[in-house]
């Protein structure tokens, strides 16, 4: 029965340095995907990739922030007895969240913004060449 007990806790242990290790990549990460972000405005031109390396930047916070989710609720139903909480921890990737998804939807917005401008100026210029062309009417 001890060697299950072992095992429990070692299995609880890596668990914990999982979370940790999320934890210590997400803040490099969100870190740098808030100046991509902050890079991104509607007088700039935006480049296809940086638009991609965005994307894929939230999509692996919120990956992460998933995975810290699902075993920090493995850890507290069934590894109770060797799970210690981190509040300061806790309250960093809760914070993390907000930022990432507080980021990525301005950074949305921002690209709507940007199609809506490009639409505006498609249109400008198709009625200036409309108006340039003469009617081909008979004298």
């Amino acid at each position: 029965m001890e060697k299950d007990q072992m095992q429990r806790q070692k299995y609880a242990l890596s668990l914990r340095n999982t979370i940790k290790g999320h934890h210590h990549v997400l803040k490099g990460a969100v870190e740098e995907f808030q100046e991509k972000c902050q890079r991104v405005t509607p007088e700039r031109r935006v480049p296809p990739d940086i638009i991609n390396q965005i994307r894929g930047a939230y999509k692996e916070i919120r990956d992460r922030l998933t995975e810290i989710r699902a075993i920090q609720q493995l850890l507290q139903s069934k590894y109770r007895q060797f799970y210690e909480r981190d509040p300061l921890r806790d309250k960093e990737i809760t914070e993390f969240e907000f930022i990432s998804k507080n980021y990525y939807s301005k950074f949305e917005y921002i690209l709507k913004e940007i199609e809506a401008k490009k639409k505006l100026e498609r249109e400008r210029i198709a009625k200036m060449s409309h108006k340039n062309e003469s009617p081909g009417g008979n004298f």
